[in-house]
């Protein structure tokens, strides 16, 4: 029993963590050439290119009608649990507390979040997910990324944008105050 709660509470702290890894692999290799420049070319000058800001944003692109410049390559997941593996088992190796399997499975459902809001956003269908709270926020969020891609780096799960400074939420226009007139004044007198 205590085993299992382990791996359920490692699901949940690799989550958190799968913000951070997100937010580095965004920030490090889709928006800077000095790593891999062949990720670099294919999401900051490829995929922004074509999903762009305004209409472009979430509208299939004529270069790409079936979306595959927003899905990241077949080999993404086995890639990221093969990083992140020996992470696991160091951090499990450490604290003695059994992770593996709850931390490997929360950086695979991380990816398959990724990859299908990422595609949702992009390709909006009229689905039920695509109206509710959450949803329309993350592609706020992102849409928002697409405008300035410093900023906003996580799809997912925006922890790492709010802890390492880079979250731009919209600015909200304040109500006027009780006291101030904000329409046409008109004369109470008749005459």
């Amino acid at each position: 029993m205590t085993y299992l709660l382990c791996q359920f509470a490692a699901f949940f702290l690799w989550f958190a963590y799968g913000s951070y890894f997100e937010w580095m692999f965004h920030k490090h290799l889709f928006h800077s050439p000095k790593l891999i420049p062949a990720t670099y070319k294919a999401h900051a000058i490829t995929h922004h290119g074509m999903y762009s800001r305004g209409d472009r944003y979430d509208s299939p692109a004529p270069d790409d009608p079936d979306g595959k410049h927003i899905m990241m390559d077949w080999f993404a997941l086995p890639l990221f649990l093969a990083a992140n593996f020996p992470i696991v088992w160091g951090v499990q190796y450490i604290t003695g507390m059994p992770m593996i399997w709850g931390g490997l499975a929360a950086i695979a459902v991380y990816y398959m979040a990724y990859e299908w809001s990422h595609f949702v956003m992009h390709v909006p269908r009229g689905r039920w997910i695509e109206r509710t709270r959450v949803f329309l926020f993350l592609n706020d969020h992102h849409r928002r990324h697409h405008i300035d891609d410093t900023k906003n780096l996580n799809v997912v799960f925006p922890l790492a944008d709010l802890t390492l400074r880079t979250l731009w939420l919209p600015v909200r226009k304040s109500k006027p105050s009780g006291s101030a007139q904000t329409g046409p004044q008109r004369s109470r007198a008749r005459g």
